[in-house]
């Protein structure tokens, strides 16, 4: 249950602190004084788009806090399976702070957590009713998520099952769809990566082909003069007369110094030097030798050569910029032309895939379906009885459930249905109820719901829209009665709700150094007559008022 509730700086709430108990919390207060920004504050805490207009003004962050005790054995055990840890108090906290650059700072029992975490952990502390519930009841499409909400542990097997055949049967007809090419055009692309496949096979490139290419071309074009130039290196070196001969004079050279070493050892370096020196000249020469050799053994001719480079050039520029890119190309090719051409042995395959799966969703709906079918008499005739208790004693509700093409909740249609008065036939919500009866229709559907629902708190924003008298005090019995087993939070405008009471607040607006705020007080036995007394007669409270007010007070205390 929600025990401790932390508000500030969210608009009109400067800094609150509410701390509600067992049983039924109700909230009061006159038009305008907070009451929304209040469910506002609750609804941020439990994960919902904020918007930073909210930050009350002068301040830079908002932030509210929860403090929850945990009491059911369930709920524990569901938390710490998801990862969360419960104090040795059985309590858990939950914190959100808004900045004014829209950032969210947010914390789960003091630990930093994601507002997708926060929004985990807060759908299973608190359940939530407010107008945009009676709008989704007026929605047909979300008719089927109500009806499966009732289903309990068998069911929600059922839709996880469910869901995991109708994704891979998803998969399967888009990847079927991909291959249901034309076959014309299946063979155009084959015409045609067939004529790349072979255009490019035909060359027989290699990566290091080009630049080969390229310097056996210069060798050619230059031949001549490469010859002159090597020809003069190494008839300096070894190939003149004793006077030009590099290699030579180099030789008397480590002979002389090899004679002199003998007499004196310094010298010694100096003759190791000049050996290594002619060692180094003679595979220089070698190596130059070599080379003008080979400018001689060049066979191609040098059309040959160009005419290569020109094929080399053509297919780069088709396919890539790159000879690398080019041969890529022709692996690409080669795949797709592989895929084509076993298009319809993948077809065949492909069909059969599909089949598998599309029977196995089928059967996984039929299961879901089964289950539906076997909880709506029971849903049925729990809802007829809240509702006739809720001053509705000839509606009858219908659930109408169809065939449907297979969907991502499976292969129904829900629509709820309903009748009012006798001898009435059964028609859509839509068609003929007012807020009022929406209001104790959505409360009958919600009471059922907590049944299978580990929230240990309740919350109801506006449940009494379009609600007076007598229907106005079986809601608040309703109410009443599920807070005997839940905690229960209601914002009402009616005084049979709020004399229902166990905790009673009221909510003011007040102004303090020209600036409004609003407070929330938990009210006494006499406040509370004073505040319903209020809500009877409106400015004008009167002993009559004051009376009625006492006699509701005690009605609801005589209900227990």
């Amino acid at each position: 249950m929600l025990f401790n509730l932390h508000i500030k700086n969210i608009a009109l709430l400067d800094d609150v602190e509410i701390e509600f108990h067992n049983g039924l919390n109700v909230l009061t207060g006159e038009t305008g004084a907070g009451k929304s920004i209040l469910i506002g504050s609750i609804n941020l805490l439990l994960g919902d788009r904020a918007n930073r207009e909210l930050i009350r003004h002068g301040a830079d962050r908002a932030e509210v806090s929860g403090l929850f005790y945990i009491e059911n054995e369930e709920l524990k055990n569901q938390l710490i399976e998801a990862g969360y840890e419960i104090d040795d108090e059985n309590s858990i906290s939950l914190s959100r702070q808004l900045l004014k650059d829209g950032k969210n700072l947010c914390r789960i029992g003091g630990r930093p957590a994601t507002l997708a975490e926060l929004k985990e952990v807060s759908q299973l502390l608190v359940n939530i009713h407010g107008q945009h519930d009676n709008q989704a009841l007026l929605n047909p499409t979300r008719h089927i998520h109500f009806l499966d909400s009732f289903l309990k542990k068998d069911g929600n097997d059922a839709r996880l099952a469910y869901q995991t055949d109708y994704n891979l049967w998803r998969s399967l007809v888009q990847e079927a769809e991909a291959l249901q090419i034309d076959e014309a055009d299946r063979l155009r692309k084959i015409d045609l990566l067939t004529f790349e496949r072979d255009e490019i096979r035909a060359a027989n490139l290699s990566p290091d082909e080009e630049e080969d290419l390229k310097q056996k071309r210069d060798i050619i074009r230059h031949r001549v003069l490469l010859e002159q130039s090597i020809g003069q290196a190494l008839s300096a070196l070894c190939d003149g007369n004793e006077e030009a001969d590099a290699r030579q004079a180099l030789a008397v050279t480590a002979k002389a110094l090899d004679e002199a070493s003998g007499l004196d050892s310094q010298l010694e370096p100096f003759s190791n030097a000049i050996y290594a020196i002619l060692e180094d000249t003679e595979e220089l020469a070698r190596n130059l030798r070599s080379y003008y050799d080979s400018l001689s053994d060049i066979e191609l001719p040098l059309d040959e050569i160009e005419n290569r480079l020109d094929v080399i050039y053509h297919l780069k520029r088709k396919y890539g910029g790159t000879v690398e890119a080019v041969l890529d190309h022709l692996e690409t090719c080669e795949s797709e032309l592989s895929a084509l051409e076993n298009a319809e042995e993948k077809k065949e395959h492909m069909e059969q895939l599909l089949s598998d799966a599309e029977n196995k969703v089928k059967l996984s709906g039929k299961t879901l379906t089964q289950l539906r079918q076997k909880a709506i008499p029971v849903i049925q005739k729990a809802i007829d009885d809240s509702l006739h208790f809720l001053n509705m004693p000839d509606a009858e509700f219908k659930i109408d459930l169809t065939p449907a093409p297979l969907h991502r909740y499976g292969a129904d249609q829900v629509n709820f249905l309903i009748k009012t008065n006798a001898g009435e036939d059964h028609r859509p919500l839509t068609k003929i109820i007012s807020g009022g009866e929406l209001s104790r229709i959505m409360l009958a559907i919600k009471s059922i719901l907590t049944d299978g629902d580990s929230a240990e708190t309740l919350i109801f924003d506006e449940i009494d829209t379009g609600v007076s008298g007598s229907a106005a005090q079986k809601i608040g019995l309703k109410m009443k009665s599920l807070a005997k087993s839940r905690q229960v939070l209601c914002v009402t405008h009616l005084a049979q709700i709020a004399a229902m009471a166990n905790t009673h607040f009221y909510i003011s607006k007040t102004t303090e150094d020209g600036r409004t705020k609003t407070d929330v007080s938990p009210l006494d036995y006499d406040s509370r007559i004073s505040e319903l007394a209020r809500i009877i007669g409106g400015d004008s409270v009167t002993e009559t008022t004051l009376k009625q007010a006492e006699e509701l007070i005690a009605f609801g205390e005589n209900n227990d």
